[in-house]
């Protein structure tokens, strides 16, 4: 025999008894009544993650993703030659595997895209990155991976930090890169990985988008906090 309640219940305790049903018999009163036929099971919060997309950003250097995140896609740096003029100033991440539509095989007047590399030439004996993945990187092709967040984030890139500040997570850290200040194509200023690696097949000195470290110069820019010509540091930072 079921136990019978008599015994008015308060409304987050009959919200708990009716969303999750025991075998009990319970005798409402009425004015209760109202109370919870103004409120539904869907209105207990839910502290459980949310499914979602995630935010996507490249990581430049490597071609893997740090554990918060997943691998969109691998491929090669890609953007203009260090002495054109004209073109595109942002660095894209090419897919190792592009798909043709309709095409001509004679040059035209057109906008070019090239590979990227290291210009580390003037840091013969000051290593500044950690050579974890590739014994060389000068004059080596500059790889990429695509990456989404396993969670819904804000994604930014930090500059002239090594960490995030409190409530980010940091996705990876490395060194400001972009073309050298006297050359006549301008790149875009990215955060290229601590360890990067370098394509086995890019070694050799073609050139094309290349990638130098960037220094403060002071002057405008306050000094201190920052100092004449040191490297600058990023990190990458998602709050999810």
């Amino acid at each position: 025999m079921t136990e019978l309640y008599q015994k008015p219940l308060s409304p987050s305790s009959l919200l708990d008894l009716l969303c999750c049903p025991e075998t009990v018999n319970i005798v409402l009163p009425s004015k209760t009544n109202r109370v919870i036929s103004k409120k539904s099971c869907d209105d207990k919060p839910d502290d459980t993650p949310k499914p979602g997309l995630g935010s996507l950003y490249t990581r430049w250097g490597r071609t893997s993703c740090p554990p918060n995140s997943s691998l969109v896609y691998d491929g090669v740096v890609g953007g203009q030659h260090f002495t054109h003029t004209g073109g595109g100033s942002n660095l894209l991440c090419l897919p190792n595997d592009p798909i043709w539509a309709n095409y001509t095989t004679e040059v035209e007047k057109c906008g070019y895209i090239h590979g990227s590399e290291y210009e580390l030439g003037h840091y013969p004996t000051n290593k500044l990155f950690s050579f974890a993945n590739a014994k060389s990187l000068h004059d080596h092709n500059v790889p990429c991976g695509v990456c989404l967040t396993r969670q819904p984030a804000v994604v930014m890139m930090l500059p002239a930090r090594t960490k995030c500040y409190p409530g980010w997570t940091a996705e990876y850290s490395g060194y400001l890169m972009a073309s050298l200040h006297a050359e006549k194509g301008r790149l875009e200023y990215v955060c290229v990985d601590y360890a990067s690696e370098a394509d086995p097949a890019g070694y050799r000195d073609e050139n094309g988008a290349v990638l130098y470290f960037v220094q403060a110069a002071c002057g405008s820019l306050p000094c201190p906090p920052y100092v004449d010509g040191q490297e600058l540091t990023c990190v990458v930072c998602s709050k999810y």
